[in-house]
């Protein structure tokens, strides 16, 4: 089975853009993507942007179509060239085939045909003038119901909601995965993470046993929910970032939740017991 290759020396930590260059690369050459071999993290690779700022997948989604469209327009002038299969011929392309006068060749089926192992194009992306006119950034509104106890003024979260506008999303369970990881981590912030400095400048919770993260039990569960426009006046793959929109309203989103229950407005975080206790 012919496969094509989809490289690019940025890379994954995480951020799900070995997917994403399957995806976009299936879809941009109208092939499955499991027949896309995606390759990252390596010097010799076409150069990459970083994975950070919420641009990876806008970025190297973007480049990865017009690679693809060069492709495709090097394989039919190929294929119709003097002496090669279609020679002459009109010919266009679809389901990764290249179709002419009722015969079809898969893209492997033209190259060999060709005598030649591969084909190999290049493709870019940067920033164009439509940034400087309009705002491409992603939204979101994201909302929580806590539970106050009376005495002893413990906080739990019992349910969190989260609507957002990335853009089109690619890859629905992964960016459904972000964002819950951003709404902990948002929670986290608010209830949990928390620096002690002795008075000698050490910090006395320096380790997991005594820094305070979330467990399963302090985590309900999490409703997320897309708006999918596609932004194609950002890039043409509609995309926008999705990296740290699932956190910033969710710390927010608790204090306001805390200040309707208890009436007790906390301006700092994480929102300790002593905090309501002390106007209780």
């Amino acid at each position: 089975m012919t496969r094509a290759v989809v490289a690019t020396s940025g890379a994954d930590p995480g951020t799900g853009l070995l997917t994403v260059l399957s995806l976009v690369g299936g879809e941009s050459l109208d092939i499955s993507p499991d027949r896309v071999v995606p390759k990252l993290g390596d010097s010799a690779l076409p150069p990459g942007g970083m994975s950070g700022g919420s641009t990876a997948t806008a970025s190297a989604g973007t480049a990865i179509m017009i690679a693809a469209a060069k492709a495709i327009d090097d394989l039919l002038k190929l294929a119709a060239a003097p002496g090669a299969p279609f020679d002459g011929m009109d010919v266009s392309y679809a389901d990764g085939q290249v179709l002419a006068g009722g015969r079809t060749m898969t893209f492997g089926e033209v190259l060999r045909a060709l005598e030649l192992p591969s084909l190999s194009v290049t493709g870019s992306s940067a920033p164009g003038e439509e940034l400087t006119k309009h705002s491409f950034s992603s939204f979101g509104a994201q909302f929580c119901e806590v539970r106050v106890h009376k005495w002893t003024r413990e906080i739990r979260v019992s349910r969190m909601l989260g609507v957002f506008d990335s853009g089109r999303i690619i890859n629905p369970t992964a960016a459904r995965s972000q964002i819950i990881g951003g709404m902990i981590w948002g929670v986290s912030a608010a209830l949990h993470e928390g620096l002690e400095i002795e008075a000698n400048g050490r910090f006395a919770n320096g380790d997991f046993a005594s820094y305070l993260i979330p467990v399963n039990a302090d985590i309900p569960e999490v409703d997320v929910h897309f708006v999918e426009y596609p932004d194609t006046l950002h890039n043409a793959v509609g995309a926008k970032g999705l990296g740290e929109i699932g956190t910033v309203g969710m710390a927010a989103a608790v204090a306001n939740a805390v200040h309707n229950a208890t009436g007790i407005r906390v301006r700092h975080i994480p929102i300790q017991i002593e905090d309501l206790l002390e106007e209780s």
